[in-house]
């Protein structure tokens, strides 16, 4: 297995974004976080609904939750679905 360094991974964004139309709360992304920058807290526009919300302080932006989040409800600026697959694979398959 590869390794994705500082050479090859963007810059790090400020924060992640999360699309509150797609987030359903699950908490897979809280789960894995390793800044504990997100929680789990119920949606203002949508009643009786969950959803995340991001510690700005607290995000590195790192991608582990957006590489978790099943909804691809988060994103990193920058940093889309499809090119964090690349990485993933890059890493995986060399």
């Amino acid at each position: 297995m590869n390794f994705v360094n500082d050479e090859t991974f963007p810059e790090p964004p400020v924060i992640i974004h999360v699309n509150r139309d797609r987030c359903d709360g699950c908490g897979l992304c809280v789960d894995v976080c390793p800044d504990f920058a997100l929680k789990v807290i119920d949606s203002h526009t949508r009643p009786g609904k969950k959803i995340v919300r991001v510690e700005s302080t607290k995000c590195h932006g790192c991608g582990v939750c957006q590489a978790t989040c099943p909804k691809e409800a988060i994103t990193l600026p920058g940093l889309g679905p499809d090119d964090l697959r690349e990485y993933i694979s890059q890493a995986i398959n060399g």
